[in-house]
């Protein structure tokens, strides 16, 4: 991906295919496969999601959003922040995207998925020999009836609901992931949606773009990005986001920024 020109898009599978091998169409599926196609219609939700890649060669790696609905209408939402950068970090963004799919399968709230997602970072990292693994993570669980999130941000605070009243920043629940084998130090919030609310959360290749004279973009201005654009869907608001971050910072923009929008309807 070259930076030394302004983006046009920011989607989830922008995967250079130059001779249109085979190969290259089974490493588009693989990449698919992990990080998902650009747009899916939910029941009740407008989901956007946005992936600017800081390197050409590979251009996914650490950073993952996933949304998933389960049989029983729950849906989950997850923005993770992988230590890393490429193939590697992109395999463990898919051990952290199948796991936390599997745990709320299972009946977990999302402080018990990211307990167990926790200890299971750290055991893979020892047993593989990477022990300067880590991540953060914001991962949800809205209710059936969309009236209701509980949430878990691990070190992840880049993480806003907008409403008609103002916005609120989802503020980290507890430490990194990987880390610290306690699982008490990771709890829970409750919130309260209504239809028209939010949800938009980014990693930190947003939060700490920077200006020509080395001035952080911050948290404050993804709510900015997102009220500007409010009449917009959701996909069209977090390529909005990836698309400020690169203007903010241009060719100095080095770290791979991800974007997630959830509207309730």
């Amino acid at each position: 991906m070259n930076f030394q020109t302004e983006p046009t898009s920011s989607t989830l599978l922008a995967l250079p295919d130059p001779a249109g091998t085979t190969l290259a169409s089974e490493l588009r599926v693989l990449v698919e496969a992990v990080y998902g196609p650009d747009v899916r219609e939910f029941a009740g939700l407008d989901v956007g999601r946005a992936y600017w890649g800081a390197r050409s060669d590979f251009p996914y790696g650490g950073d993952l959003v996933d949304v998933f609905q389960y049989g029983n209408g729950r849906t989950s939402i997850a923005v993770v922040d992988i230590s890393g950068h490429g193939i590697r970090a992109a395999t463990h963004a898919c051990l952290i995207k199948h796991a936390l799919r599997a745990y709320v399968s299972q009946g977990y709230s999302a402080a018990g998925a990211i307990r167990a997602l926790n200890r299971l970072c750290i055991e893979n990292s020892a047993f593989d020999g990477e022990l300067d693994f880590f991540a953060t993570a914001f991962f949800a669980i809205i209710d059936a009836q969309h009236e209701s999130m509980q949430y878990v941000s691990a070190g992840h605070e880049a993480a806003y609901i907008v409403t008609s009243d103002g916005h609120q920043q989802l503020e980290a629940t507890g430490p990194l992931l990987g880390l610290l084998d306690d699982d008490y130090s990771f709890s829970q919030s409750t919130l309260e949606i209504r239809t028209g609310d939010t949800i938009v959360a980014v990693t930190d290749g947003f939060t700490e773009a920077r200006s020509e004279d080395g001035v952080f973009l911050g948290a404050h201005a993804l709510v900015n990005v997102v009220d500007r654009n409010s009449a917009l869907s959701a996909q069209q608001q977090a390529q909005s986001i990836t698309a400020s971050a690169y203007g903010y910072a241009g060719p100095r923009l080095r770290d791979d920024v991800a974007a997630l929008v959830v509207k309730i309807l």
